[in-house]
């Protein structure tokens, strides 16, 4: 009906403007927009040759026509083509058969290639990472390993990814794209009750194709939105696998997903959004690295202690570590074995233990290549301390039996001088001049970075990051202290709260090493 009547509306406004019913739909209508391109992969490989001649660079050999509508093959001449490749692609990379295409003047190259990967096994995994679709943040990981006792050990370490900035963001988006087509829906009711004649639904049909150009819009750019950070924190999370060492990534099966309560309004919210184009994307990524990605059943991960039980001894949510009393989503508190912690954190050792005890039982789709371990295999995660050299400051604490961070002394706070203003630094400025004179200690910050960018920085070799912001520069710009970014320090994408993707050192099962009896009490 609608498209009935969408026609009948275009029909009506073509005999007002030329007198006459229009010949076919084609008069309706703008002519296409096509843009002038030459599809090679469609030609014969006689006609078209391709050959990469360094890391950077190809040719291109193709033989094209002189004229518009060549009568012979005396009218087409060879064409040889020098085409530079972007560091997207790697050297071992092989190039498919590319397309032609001109814009401003210029000859642009759509160059399609193939990355060879190697096959990750299935089984016989022994140092993973499980992630959770958490409640606090994005995505919740922790890393561990399966010793060969059949004993899940993880590292003691919680890998959060926060995109808060961008949920509060799309949150208005989808708003405002409620907003927009509730009015055209209102618009199209009022246009449904008007004739055909009527002159007044010209100017709310304007109004209704209006909402609706600006309505895709707005779609756009809530597609765009949902992209940039599933594509962020699927590299993200590759990133910390490659720096853990870890041969397999364990995620929360969207299908097994339960919407109850609080969380449940946050998973049907972002189940929809982002969380399967984050699958999609760290199965695509993990295996360029040959590392496996599987599924575990998602029923019960935050409901029992990762610590005792065996998946009976329940876990009790609160606010907070310090009301425990109350009842809350954001925090897990174990009364049997006192575990207090993240919500997230205990769920994702559930996902580990979970992974890395029923590999066994993984099954692999035959037509998409998806792993999914249907099967609930309970176990316990241990955490186990990295053990850490002690440096020489806190060996020299040790020796002289000194506390190894001195409270500074109390500085006087007594007001017995007028408070110095910081203004611009200008020579024509008494004050200023008497400012600029001060220590450089009293003009610039101490606070350094305390994260890198999300995801890492931008690796040595080849290869470019799909998403995320472009590291800083080394250099700062003539007159200002400090790191400065390039001009291209934003690409777009919004900032994230995400732990550093750090190689850390190994980690070994067992308790930790106490602390002699005779230290002060500020040092045990």
């Amino acid at each position: 009906m609608a498209q009935i009547r969408n026609r009948t509306r275009q029909i009506a406004a073509y005999l007002v403007e030329h007198g006459a019913l229009p010949a076919d739909l084609t008069d309706l209508e703008q002519p296409p927009n096509v843009a002038a391109q030459i599809v090679l992969a469609a030609a014969d490989r006689q006609l078209v040759a391709l050959e990469r001649t360094g890391d950077h660079s190809a040719r291109l050999r193709v033989r094209l026509p002189l004229v518009e509508a060549p009568a012979s093959g005396r009218e087409c001449a060879w064409h040889v083509l020098d085409v530079a490749l972007p560091p997207t692609v790697p050297r071992a990379a092989t190039l498919c058969m590319l397309t032609l295409r001109v814009r401003n003047g210029r000859v642009r190259v759509d160059l399609p290639f193939q990355t060879p990967i190697g096959f990750a096994p299935a089984t016989g995994h022994a140092t993973g990472m499980g992630f959770d679709w958490g409640l606090n943040t994005l995505l919740t990981g922790v890393t561990g390993r399966l010793t060969d006792g059949g004993r899940v050990i993880s590292d003691g370490r919680p890998l959060t990814y926060d995109a808060t900035a961008i949920s509060a963001k799309l949150h208005r988006l989808q708003a405002e794209r409620e907003h927009l087509a509730a009015r055209q829906r209102h618009q199209d009711k009022l246009l449904s009750g008007m004739a055909v004649t009527d002159p007044r639904p010209l100017e709310l049909m304007r109004a209704y194709e209006s909402t609706g150009v600006e309505h895709d819009r707005l779609c756009a750019r809530i597609r765009n939105l949902n992209h940039a950070p599933a594509w962020s924190a699927a590299r993200w999370a590759v990133d910390q696998a490659i720096a853990a060492a870890a041969t397999v990534i364990y995620l929360e099966d969207l299908a097994t997903l339960e919407a109850r309560g609080r969380r449940g309004r946050a998973n049907a919210r972002l189940s929809g959004q982002v969380r399967g184009q984050i699958i999609e994307a760290i199965r695509h990524l993990a295996a360029k690295h040959t590392i496996a990605v599987a599924t575990v059943p998602a029923r019960g991960t935050s409901k029992y202690c990762p610590r005792c039980g065996n998946g009976t001894s329940l876990l009790r949510h609160c606010p907070a570590p310090d009301r425990l009393t109350e009842r809350g989503w954001a925090w897990a508190y174990c009364p049997a074995c006192g575990l207090s912690c993240d919500r997230d954190w205990a769920a994702a050792e559930r996902i580990l233990a979970r992974g890395l005890l029923g590999q066994n039982a993984t099954r692999t789709h035959r037509a998409t290549g998806a792993r999914t371990i249907g099967k609930v295999v309970e176990g316990n995660v241990a955490r186990a301390r990295r053990t850490r050299k002690p440096t020489r400051a806190a060996r020299r604490a040790r020796r002289t039996r000194t506390d190894l961070h001195p409270r500074p002394e109390a500085r006087d706070r007594s007001k017995n001088r007028p408070t110095l203003k910081r203004l611009a630094r200008t020579t024509n400025n008494p004050v200023s001049n008497t400012v600029n004179n001060l220590s450089d200690d009293a003009m610039t910050s101490s606070r350094v970075p305390d994260r890198r960018t999300v995801p890492a920085p931008f690796p040595p070799g080849n290869g470019q990051r799909p998403a995320g912001q472009a590291p800083q520069a080394t250099h700062p710009p003539a007159g200002r202290t400090g790191l400065a970014r390039d001009s291209q320090h934003r690409t777009g994408f919004h900032r994230v709260a995400a732990t550093p993707v750090l190689s850390l050192g190994e980690y070994r099962d067992g308790p930790t090493r106490p602390r002699p009896p005779d230290l002060p009490e500020m040092l045990r």
